[in-house]
């Protein structure tokens, strides 16, 4: 029999236990209810960061192309929400415009390439996010989420011309807009964020209407309206503006279907394997086009695996991620075609440093994707079949068991491995400047003896007419107190 003391000591060691045990049971309910947007945060963060260290110093401080003579200068000349409304090259460029919009309106002059910089690897982030998240439906296997998040900003090719500039950013929401119409949101209010991105990401690339017909599965899915009602007035905003203010026609020829296919091998398939336009021309000149085929080659296997054995949705994920990477090629090509995209008429010499496009990082996006999908696909067992087989002794089956486990971890390191094998920083079409901090300087210095209103060009990269105009009124934050003209 126990004393009244031990059952009064007994109780506080009960409720406390109690207490313990409730605490584990919520935060692990918690964690359970909150998990993808704890993971989403963290892959925003540290995607962010990656993103930015995969710049080389110099890119990070010289504006590349329309960040400077479209989207800074015009809203530097308009106003950030006048230059909102602003076409460009027939279609509208919403992010970018709000990101120069802001740097405008907060940023000092001397950090604004910076500013750009840092905007579009943040935005190239809030993707990578938005995959994981979105992905959820079609791989169900949290590391297969985290790779697909990963290739957004790891993927190769992108530090050459796409990644950390505005004037690109629309490639990360091509890549972005599959997961996004697919994916079914877990409540309303997820539903309504989520077709804020879909606005922003139809608002800012025309070609996202070619991603229409995926309004068509579970169309009746109440749930999907708001994502997919937004994805279609920015659509519908896009194909009024092109229409209203086309797009200038090249006089270019067009390139053959040779070099297409050319390519398309080269810029999206061979740059996932090999880390410069020097190993992949090594390459291309001592084995020719199969060896671009061989490496292909794992790509449609995981396709043909995951078509055939997986769900409607990954079969359709599939359909769309191979369509998709070919189509985008192509159409971009032939849309701005130029001889350095005509690969099937070059020379030995002009294959052993073959040009390496934008182009390419998206389509070669997609297929990375094929492996994390194909790798969440088990082939089914039908109950006929496991009563015509005899059950293999227990050692071949922990074998079996143990590869089924070890193949998807294998190959998502795999894909990892690759991406890192060409982390960087990488060299871009940036990295020989003009860099954009010394010129504030030398501009602001020159700005001494003009009016404040006089106005003085600020280049960016990849030729010497890409520039942001700004007043002498605005190098006053360079503090430089000598007396101006005027």
């Amino acid at each position: 029999m126990r004393s009244p003391s031990a059952a009064v000591d007994q109780r506080p060691a009960d409720r406390l236990t109690v207490t313990s045990s409730g605490s584990s049971v919520r935060l692990g309910n918690l964690w359970r209810g909150h998990r993808d947007l704890v993971i989403s945060v963290v892959i925003l963060t540290i995607g962010a960061l990656v993103a930015w260290m995969r710049l080389p110093a110099a890119a990070q401080d010289t504006l590349w192309a329309e960040d400077a003579r479209i989207f800074l200068n015009q809203a530097v000349q308009r106003g950030p929400i006048p230059a909102l409304f602003n076409s460009y090259a027939g279609y509208l460029h919403t992010v970018p415009r709000m990101i120069a919009g802001l740097t405008v309106q907060f940023v000092p002059i001397e950090l604004w390439a910076n500013s750009m910089a840092a905007g579009a690897c943040i935005v190239a982030a809030g993707v990578a996010a938005l995959v994981f998240v979105c992905s959820r439906d079609v791989v169900g296997w949290l590391p297969a989420r985290l790779v697909l998040a990963s290739i957004t900003i790891l993927v190769p090719l992108a530090p050459r011309e796409v990644l950390g500039n505005t004037a690109n950013l629309h490639w990360y929401f091509l890549w972005l807009t599959p997961w996004l119409l697919l994916y079914r949101p877990r409540s309303r209010s997820g539903a309504w964020m989520l077709s804020v991105a879909a606005l922003l990401a139809a608002l800012t690339e025309i070609q996202m209407a070619m991603f229409v017909p995926l309004l068509l599965w579970r169309f009746r899915d109440r749930v999907r309206w708001p994502v997919r009602i937004l994805f279609l007035v920015g659509v519908a905003a896009q194909i009024g503006t092109t229409l209203l203010w086309p797009r200038g026609h090249s006089t270019a020829q067009l390139i053959e279907p040779a070099s297409l296919a050319y390519g398309y091998l080269i810029n999206c398939v061979m740059t996932i394997w090999l880390p410069s336009a020097l190993d992949i021309g090594k390459l291309l000149t001592s084995v020719g086009p199969i060896a671009c085929i061989v490496f292909l080659l794992p790509f449609l296997a995981a396709a043909g695996w995951g078509f055939r054995y997986g769900t409607r949705l990954k079969r359709v994920m599939i359909v769309t991620l191979l369509l998709g990477s070919a189509v985008l090629y192509v159409i971009a090509v032939e849309i701005s075609p130029g001889t350095f995209y005509d690969y099937a008429r070059m020379t030995t010499q002009q294959l052993a440093v073959p040009w390496l496009a934008r182009y390419g990082v998206v389509p070669s996006m997609m297929l990375l994707a094929l492996v994390p999908i194909a790798v969440t696909t088990r082939r089914p067992r039908s109950a006929a079949a496991s009563l015509r087989t005899p059950v293999p002794p227990a050692a071949s089956r922990a074998l079996r068991r143990a590869t089924r486990l070890a193949l998807p971890w294998a190959a998502s390191v795999l894909i990892i491995a690759l991406m890192l094998a060409q982390f960087g920083p990488a060299s871009t079409r940036r990295s020989g400047g003009p860099l954009y901090q010394p010129q504030v300087a030398a501009q602001a210095r020159a700005c001494l003896t003009k009016p404040a209103s006089d106005t003085v060009p600020l280049a960016g990269a990849p030729a010497s007419d890409w520039k942001v105009y700004v007043p002498c009124s605005l190098l006053d934050s360079q503090n430089l107190s000598a007396p101006k003209a005027g």
